[in-house]
Order: structure tokens, then sequence, then C-alpha cells
């Protein structure tokens, strides 16, 4: 993974597979040169590396990242690309402070490393288990003085860090950037930002396309959450 990694970040950086991951190469559209960012679930480090390049050496990234095993990769991918703006947070995000216990799923029989979640948030057949220490990010964010934009990749989890997230959002009014896995999960992440009056939208050929609630189910892809302009 070390290997495979620090190479696709640098033919990332050299402007390869656009076409494959559209979402990635999107970020030049909306996050800006000085912007303070959060990337929670930050695996390997995609997407806070990029991130890094884009905001320049007075913008900041914390990379949110409790399992151990992927840490340790995205500190060196983020020495090996001299991404010093970048600070990594060794936690998990939810409704609670402490002890939890997170699991790396098997499916088809293949491991699947980018898909490990809270163990007790799933039924998946998980074949190797993490400890990592839980924080409620509302507290843990609370001192950051600005937040531009936020990117959520937790596997399913995303209601539960945005709902312990309210503060942070509505005093920051930041552009969010979610994968939403699961039904449910997807209807109380929409209603929660449609609450604080914020738009949906998907990337659809280049194009931030809005959503309702009639068509959250169209497309697997990132889902962006807006402020309505006043």
């Amino acid at each position: 993974m070390k290997l495979i990694s620090i190479v696709y970040i640098r033919l990332v950086r050299a402007n390869f597979f656009k076409e494959k991951y559209p979402e990635l190469f999107f970020l030049k559209e909306i996050v800006k040169n000085n912007n303070v960012c959060i990337d929670i679930g930050a695996n390997l480090g995609y997407y806070t590396t990029f991130l890094s390049k884009l905001i320049g050496k007075n913008g900041k990234v914390y990379a949110v990242e409790p399992v151990p095993l992927f840490r340790e990769i995205l500190q060196r991918n983020i020495r090996k690309t001299k991404s010093d703006n970048a600070e990594v947070m060794p936690f998990a995000l939810g409704e609670k402070e402490g002890k939890i216990k997170m699991g790396m799923p098997e499916k088809d029989g293949i491991i699947h490393h980018g898909m490990t979640k809270v163990a007790d948030a799933s039924s998946d057949n998980f074949v190797e288990y993490f400890e990592a220490e839980m924080k409620i990010p509302d507290i843990l964010f609370a001192n950051i003085p600005k937040i531009d934009f936020i990117k959520c990749d937790v596997e399913g989890y995303e209601q539960h860090v945005f709902s312990n997230m309210l503060g942070i959002i509505k005093s920051h009014k930041p552009l969010v950037q979610s994968e939403l896995s699961g039904k449910d999960n997807r209807l109380a992440v929409y209603n929660m930002f449609n609450s604080l009056s914020y738009r949906c939208y998907q990337l659809e050929n280049g194009e931030l396309i809005e959503k309702d609630e009639t068509k959250l189910f169209e497309k697997d892809t990132d889902f962006y959450f807006m402020p309505k302009k006043s």
C-alpha cells in the first residue's frame, strides 16, 4: 500500500486519472488558495495531499484518520509530497468520546481496506479489527478560526459525524463533499443539511447539478452541500 499510494498521488498531481476520479479533480473548482479544509476519513492521503497543493502555504488541511495502519502511510505520504500545511488528527468522529472498535470488511473473498468502518455500525464480515479514539467533532474543531471545505467519507457513518458537527457547520458554513453509503444514511444527511438551508448537488459532466429528495438515489457519486445564498 505504501508504494502504490505514493505512485498514485504523484500521478494525480501530474493530472492523470481525470476521467476515473472526476470528484478529486473537481476540487480545483471549489477549493481556493488559503482555504482551511477538513478531510474526514483521510485514509492514505489522496484527498489530503491534493488539497494541500491547492490551498498553498497559508492554507491548512486537517486530515482525520483513526486507523493506525492507514495513518502511518498517510503521514509518510504527507512527508513524501512535502505537504507541510497538513496536520493529521488520529481520531474517529461521532457522538461520544472514548475508545471504539473499527473493522476491515471482507466481501466476496476480497479484503476492502478502503471500507474500514466503525464496527458496531454494520453487520459486515470483518476480518481485522482496530481500536480507535472517537471524538465529538463540534468539540474537536471548536478552536479552528475558519473552515471553508469539508470532505467526509466514513462508509455509512456520515449521519453520526454531521449530526455532532452542527455547531461547526452553522458557524462556518463550509462547502461539504461527502460519499453517502446506505439509503437511511443518505436521506438523514440530506434532511440535516436541508434544515440548515443548504442545497444538495452531484457532479455530472463537470458541472454541479442540484438534487432534491426525489433524486437522491439516481447516482452513487459524491454529494456536495452548499449553503443557500441569502
